[in-house]
């Protein structure tokens, strides 16, 4: 049961790294076949350091830093790239296009406030444990018959950190890129998108902005947003093509 447990969370994790690196065509002479095969051959490889004697710490240290830090901080520049630079209104309005619901206030208070408090709060706090505390692990001591415990030395540490921010620096790495004119993928192609169809599928129309959503998201009557951020996007200029 276990090891088909394991296979069915490994098809959601591969296909998401395969689908991202053929729609990114990175290979694009190379056959989807070749490319799975690949990625599996080297994730069984990395696999192998978990499987020796001291594979137990090797997890312990993966499992502390390379999940828990980079997902709440790529979670937090998600809610504030929504939030703030995209838009809470417009992404209400995407919603509700999509769905034919609109989110109500708790969720746009969450995703505004709540969300990005809550998951700041806790990497500081994690920082902050981790100044006080500094970052061990415990050792089985045969003569002993106990655990003790030893900090991490120099090499796990620069190990530890290239796990945190080998998915952390895309997020600054691609806007200077994008500011410096360096072209990461190809977003010239027009994309088609039924907005009309859907408008009319669901029977949506322009939404009005309430005087809540103005005191606690700052969104002006004609659908701009102020706080950090303010934008002059037009919902009503929208068309099928963006």
């Amino acid at each position: 049961m276990l090891f088909t447990l394991g296979i069915d969370s490994q098809f959601g994790t591969l296909e998401g790294v395969v689908t991202s690196i053929v729609d990114m065509k990175l290979f694009p002479n190379l056959p989807k076949e070749i490319l799975t095969g690949g990625i599996c051959l080297a994730c069984c490889l990395i696999s192998m350091g978990f499987a020796h004697g001291a594979g137990s710490y090797v997890f312990v240290l993966f499992d502390n830093f390379s999940g828990n830090f980079p997902l709440l901080i790529i979670a937090f520049f998600e809610c504030v790239a929504v939030s703030y630079v995209y838009g809470l209104k417009r992404f209400a309005d995407d919603i509700e296009m999509m769905t034919g619901t609109r989110p109500g206030l708790y969720w746009l208070i969450c995703w505004k406030y709540l969300s990005p408090l809550a998951m700041l709060s806790i990497l500081v706090a994690s920082f902050v444990e981790i100044a006080v505390k500094g970052t061990g692990y415990d050792a089985w001591v045969p003569s002993k018959g106990e655990t003790e415990h030893h900090q991490w030395p120099v090499w796990s540490l620069v190990l530890i950190s290239g796990l945190v921010f080998a998915s952390v620096l895309w997020i600054p790495g691609a806007a200077i890129a994008r500011l410096f004119g360096i072209v990461l993928i190809d977003d010239n192609e027009k994309a088609w998108f039924p907005a009309s169809d859907l408008k009319d599928f669901h029977g949506i129309t322009p939404h009005e902005v309430t005087t809540a959503e103005t005191l606690l998201f700052c969104i002006r009557p004609d659908g701009t947003e102020g706080l950090c951020c303010p934008t002059t996007y037009s919902y009503e200029d929208e068309d099928e093509g963006t």
